[in-house]
């Protein structure tokens, strides 16, 4: 029988085998306080208290094209999705986050061009896949005969980069963003949140729900993140490398994606100790990928856990169908329990702006520590900047 220990964040329950608690605690006054010093702790308590990021444009009334990499792109679709936003705006809002010929030319047939806003998001501004987009939006354009500085808007460091040089040349709109922020820590910051003004959506409670949970956590010195921390780091001693995440949600697919990045970029280093190591991330989707992929999670190789997400009250829908689905979450859970595969669950007790910050800070600071267990920086992504110097514009 597996016992468990359950931590209460805002709305979000969390339920970690008894096993997790306490070891390896590295939650000390020392790591608190380095935690609390981080850049995108500051950035979630300097925005929470921002009213807005511009004054009022016109973005409501025009179709909207996102552009952007990574973590450029990820934290805005798994915000848009998660809180079921798509209908919302009152025009059309696209994401193109991939190098894909097909896929730009089919967006540029969906929309009226001279009804459209297209937003370019870069950290370093030099990302080649979004100086390439931005070349053939430019085309698309020019051939409309429609001045790009009305039209384009760049998100970007103040910096060197070709975006901002670019923007200052051509007098494009351009919001700046944190540079001490990584991409794929940056769903919680300006980055992600100035898309969200765009489309009307309600980013100052995304904000509150994180920083309203990230006291609770402080308060607590950290225990129940470092209890989730300690249920990765245990099992990957075990040899259990690969994590899956199955959300019990449609709309927390993304959610997934984003998770993926955070997790694979984070923890995928070589250690202080020279060891290459790391937790290679899966995401799932329930009940349907029980008819796909448990088969394999029970009874193949034993080098996985399990998180499984789910909401307690979800009051959208057919509600019959609701029940159903947790009904098959507890189904799955019991069965892992039975095979010894390692799972916990996270259980958001209603789904909206406020529970998504939270789950989105647990998620980045549990990511934090675990790193710091693992002796790897959670921050940099060194390997991949081997692919990045070998392209040119």
């Amino acid at each position: 029988m597996v016992t468990n220990n359950k931590f209460n964040i805002n709305e979000i329950k969390l339920t970690v085998p008894e096993y997790s608690k306490n070891k390896h605690n590295l939650s000390s006054a020392k790591t608190i306080d380095e935690i609390n010093e981080l850049e995108l702790i500051k950035e979630i308590k300097e925005i929470s208290k921002t009213k807005k990021f511009f004054n009022k444009r016109n973005f409501h009334n025009k179709n909207l094209v996102f552009f952007g990499m990574g973590g450029s792109s990820l934290g805005i679709k798994t915000i848009i999705q998660t809180l079921s936003k798509e209908d919302d705006f009152k025009k059309k809002v696209f994401l193109l986050d991939n190098l894909d010929g097909e896929d730009f030319e089919r967006i540029f047939d969906k929309i009226n061009i001279k009804s459209t806003n297209f937003v370019f998001i870069s950290k370093s501004g030099s990302t080649f896949e979004i100086k390439k987009l931005l070349k053939e939006t430019i085309k698309k354009l020019a051939s409309k005969s429609i001045k790009i500085s009305s039209s384009i808007y760049f998100i970007t460091e103040n910096n060197n980069g070709y975006l901002n040089k670019f923007g200052k040349k051509e007098n494009i709109p351009t919001f700046y963003i944190n540079p001490y922020i990584g991409g794929r820590f940056s769903v919680l910051s300006k980055c992600s949140l100035i898309p969200c003004q765009m489309m009307d959506i309600d980013w100052k409670k995304i904000i509150m729900g994180a920083l309203s949970s990230y006291e609770i956590i402080l308060k607590s010195k950290f225990i129940a993140i470092n209890s989730l921390a300690n249920f990765y780091y245990k099992n990957l001693n075990k040899g259990k490398t690969n994590t899956g995440i199955m959300s019990y949600k449609n709309n927390m697919e993304y959610f997934g994606e984003w998770f993926m990045q955070l997790w694979g970029e984070s923890l995928g280093k070589i250690s202080e100790d020279g060891v290459s190591t790391g937790l290679t991330p899966m995401r799932y989707l329930g009940p349907k990928d029980q008819h796909s992929q448990m088969q394999l999670i029970l009874d193949g190789p034993k080098d996985k856990t399990l998180t499984v997400l789910s909401i307690k009250n979800n009051k959208k829908g057919n509600s019959e169908l609701n029940k159903s689905a947790l009904k098959e979450k507890n189904a799955t859970v019991k069965a892992l329990n039975i095979k010894k595969i390692p799972c916990l669950e996270v259980e958001i007790n209603r789904l909206n702006e406020e529970s998504l910050g939270s789950l989105l800070i647990v998620f980045q600071l549990t990511t934090i520590i675990l790193a710091k267990k693992m002796k790897v920086n959670p921050f940099n992504q060194p390997a991949v900047e081997l692919i990045k110097k070998n392209l040119t514009f």
